[in-house]
């Protein structure tokens, strides 16, 4: 018999093999409290010379994004400017458009619109990384950035931000909307109000998250889409912030995004805005998300991570009984053994995706060990981008 080595399960990973071959089935993700902070939208605008080129730049978004771009030298547009390079869209949807340096200007120019589902694939704090790596050596400036709060506890209700708009209990914008599902052929699903022109500099939508999601987000999303000036200014901000200062970062995501439009009781006419009163929810909702916020830290979805999360939710508290009635031994003998019989009858597909994860593990690894390269992290915690 085949010893038990002493490696405790905190210290590996394990495969759901031996487990009658399940699926681990996804599962909404509706046990969540409190807010949840992320970015969802990102235009930027980098140069780059004949030193650190289009390719180094590429690479490191590849790398922060877990993405593989089909960049090519053909011809493309956007907003009416054309591109001597372009790409098609990623899996993920991002996509980039450049124009190399030429006699008359020394300087290339590379765009990447990186959608909301590209940014999953990422920790907000692995995105500012980035931003503050292209900032710093390819001088990068932002022309949109989305920053969304869940509201997971359901302090924000439609009805209550409906019922502002209908009143005229809001400040900074003048233009609102509202949408539900199938309305003019829209694609939104369930109910969407909206406060700012779409063209505007700031646009904010409030919406049902777990409908729009199938259920997979169950929160009220509450989004800001800033672009031009507003988003230059918010993007500079939010790299500047001290590097290891996760909550500062959250907290200046979700100031700009509460702060772009105002809820308050506009009912007496005073013009004054000094002089408002703010609407219960909505001081509400700003309280509660200083103090309760949390920056999102997205997993990428990987077929080890489903399976590993589903042995901990659906298989953890019984293995936990069973290690109770044997004793350490005796139990950790018996997973030692189980797992052992069903290695061998592993399917060449799980082998291959095993193989898949640890390479991807290694790669994230690398790409981290040379993000960090560029930064220099001083005694007394100051920081700076070499």
């Amino acid at each position: 018999m085949t010893k038990y080595n002493g490696i405790g399960f905190g210290e590996t990973r394990f495969s759901n093999t031996g487990l009658k071959s399940q699926t681990p089935p996804k599962t909404p993700n509706n046990n969540k409290k409190g807010y949840e902070i992320s970015v969802d939208y990102l235009t930027i605008t980098a140069s780059f010379g004949t030193g650190l080129g289009a390719m180094d730049l590429i690479h490191l978004v590849e790398g922060t994004l877990n993405e593989k771009f089909a960049y090519s030298p053909s011809l493309g547009s956007w907003d009416g400017k054309s591109y001597k390079g372009s790409s098609s869209d990623s899996l993920r949807g991002t996509r980039i458009y450049s124009n190399p340096p030429t006699e008359l200007e020394p300087f290339g120019e590379i765009k990447f619109k990186i959608p909301g589902k590209a940014l999953s694939a990422a920790a907000n704090h692995e995105i500012r990384d980035m931003c503050i790596v292209m900032s710093e050596l390819w001088s990068a400036t932002c022309s949109r950035i989305d920053v969304a709060i869940d509201d997971y506890s359901k302090v924000l209700s439609l009805d209550d931000v409906k019922s502002a708009q209908d009143a005229g209990n809001f400040a900074y914008v003048e233009t609102t909307g509202y949408y539900e599902s199938g309305e003019r052929g829209r694609k939104e699903k369930g109910r969407t109000i909206t406060f700012g022109a779409r063209q505007s500099q700031s646009y904010l939508r409030v919406y049902d998250k777990n409908v729009q999601s199938a259920g997979e987000i169950d929160a009220i999303r509450y989004e800001v889409e800033f672009k031009d000036d507003k988003a230059q200014a918010i993007f500079q901000d939010w790299c500047a912030v001290d590097f290891s200062d996760d909550q500062a970062s959250a907290k200046l995501l979700a100031g700009a995004a509460l702060g772009a439009v105002r809820f308050c009781d506009r009912s007496t006419g005073e013009r004054n805005l000094d002089r408002l009163t703010d609407l219960p929810w909505y001081k509400r909702l700003c309280d509660s998300v200083v103090t309760g916020y949390r920056l999102r830290v997205r997993k990428k979805e990987t077929f080890l991570d489903d399976a590993i999360d589903w042995v901990q939710r659906a298989v953890v508290p019984t293995l936990a009984m069973i290690r109770e009635y044997m004793g350490d031994e005796q139990f950790f003998q018996y997973i030692y053994d189980k797992t052992e019989e069903h290695t061998p009858f592993l399917s060449l597909i799980k082998r291959e995706k095993i193989k898949q994860q640890q390479q991807h593990d290694r790669e994230q690894q690398q790409h981290a060990d040379s993000l960090r390269k560029y930064i220099v992290i001083g005694e007394d915690g100051s920081w700076c981008v070499t």
